[in-house]
């Protein structure tokens, strides 16, 4: 159980060997909230009491008992509780590649990762299915029954609530130039960046960077390649890097700096993943 400073907040992280590496999150927060951040997987959540609260996509949305979360990669949030309640969820983080293998089953056709449009998904019989689903991998079902029941609730989410024409926001020149330059902090996340030198990247103003790279990953530049350093520092604790040397190479000030950040964005703390991970 994490202490979160009032003896109420409390977070299990599980990762499984299933299709090379599936994670998932059992937690009840009251007080803690996500710092807005993006990841590199989707995120599919069931609310199993209370409600939450959460940023994305521009609005605020709050998904009640037994509503259904779901993030796209790169799809910049924030998550809370909805009330001095709390709430308590379960949370499957499934690999874009996992979920594309998914979409061709559904839609027939490879390489696609479906999109999801709508963060709060409201289908009770799927939410249903998802906490049993997520149970039963809890209770470590065989790698055969875990991987079977995980492909049907995936199935099950896709078909029914996947976007069916892609992406609705068309391809410009302003979103190729916030493209080229989130692949450079993610090539450099272990660096002191300036916001100068993202915009000569880019080739726009710095300025200009600022504003449309919010618009355009809902996150500022700064945010983004502190979500990029906690992505990195959860595959480095997979491979058992120490906790020290992690935070060290990810160019965080301080052991305290890292565990406050990482817990922040992920939900539990360094140590506690770690564990998870073992």
């Amino acid at each position: 159980m994490d202490d979160f400073g009032n003896g109420s907040d409390w977070a299990h992280y599980y990762a499984l060997p299933l299709f090379s590496g599936v994670e998932l999150l059992h937690a009840r927060f009251v007080r803690h909230a996500f710092a807005r951040h993006a990841h590199d997987y989707f995120v599919v959540s069931v609310v199993a009491d209370a409600a939450q609260q959460n940023w994305c996509d521009r609005e605020t949305h709050t998904t009640p008992a037994l509503g259904i979360i779901v993030l796209n990669p790169g799809d910049a949030h924030t998550g809370e509780a909805a009330s001095e309640a709390g709430f308590h969820y379960r949370a499957l983080y499934p690999s874009a590649a996992l979920m594309a293998d998914v979409a061709a089953e559904v839609e027939g056709t490879s390489g696609t990762v479906p999109q999801f449009s709508r963060p709060r998904i409201d289908d009770e019989e799927l939410a249903a299915r998802l906490v049993r689903t997520h149970r039963m991998l809890v209770d470590r079902a065989t790698a055969l029954q875990g991987e079977e029941v995980i492909l049907e609730t995936l199935v099950a989410l896709v078909a029914r609530h996947a976007d069916r024409t892609g992406p609705t926001r068309e391809s410009c020149q302003e979103r190729q130039a916030v493209q080229r330059v989130r692949e450079y902090i993610e090539a450099r996340f272990d660096r002191d960046l300036t916001l100068t030198e993202l915009a000569e990247v880019a080739g726009v103003s710095p300025f200009h960077l600022a504003r449309v790279f919010r618009t355009e990953v809902g996150l500022p530049p700064h945010a983004y390649l502190e979500s990029v350093r906690v992505r990195e520092a959860q595959r480095l604790i997979r491979d058992g890097r120490s906790l020290v040397e992690v935070a060290y190479r990810l160019g965080f000030a301080d052991q305290s700096h890292f565990t406050h950040r990482f817990r922040r964005l992920v939900g539990v703390t360094p140590g506690r993943f770690a564990a998870g991970c073992r």
